[in-house]
């Protein structure tokens, strides 16, 4: 993973690129990078000024809006948190595993998709909760039929606009034909 620091940002924050780094790995939920680095970061400090609210572990972290604010724009923000919620990989009924994007929101393997989904969401960025909505719903069907092998790549998720079909489902009621339809 490579993660460019603004010396700017540093100075503007007032923290080292330790903490910086820290920050955006929270953000990006790659957890286990963070857990392979020996970063040096003062967790209080950085929760004094208020970049982070400590969770009971590490994946309880949630990183402010004051550090996201100022690095990452409106549309970098919502492209990484559609991704952070996108399943990394599957594992079929055999065992055996499907990646279905990469680690890093920003690399070139989810470049396309990335412009495809920002060409969605040009004429109204509100689009974004509805679409995290449909992909929650549609991973919440998947988890409880067991047909999360058949999830979708990233890149063909965003280009057929997939969660078109799960907008307005609701994945917790109950049917009696086991059949998912729409509410009207």
């Amino acid at each position: 993973m490579i993660v460019e620091i603004s010396t700017e940002s540093l100075k503007d924050f007032g923290i080292s690129a330790n903490d910086y780094l820290y920050l955006y790995l929270i953000h990006q939920k790659a957890h286990d990078v963070l857990v392979s680095l020996s970063l040096d970061v003062d967790l209080e400090a950085l929760q004094t000024k208020g970049f982070i609210k400590l969770g009971d572990n590490v994946e309880d972290h949630i990183v402010r809006e004051q550090f996201l604010r100022k690095n990452f724009t409106p549309f970098e923000q919502m492209w990484s948190e559609l991704v952070s919620h996108f399943p990394l990989k599957v594992t079929d009924p055999k065992g055996a595993t499907r990646i279905l994007r990469s680690k890093d929101a920003n690399t070139s393997t989810n470049a396309a998709a990335k412009k495809k989904y920002r060409q969605y969401l040009k004429p109204n960025p509100n689009k974004h909760r509805e679409v995290v909505k449909a992909l929650e719903t549609e991973l919440k069907i998947r988890r409880d039929g067991g047909t999360m092998h058949f999830m979708q790549m990233l890149s063909t998720w965003v280009n057929q606009h997939t969660w078109e079909k799960y907008i307005g489902l609701d994945a917790d009621e109950e049917s009696t034909d086991r059949r998912i339809t729409r509410q009207l």
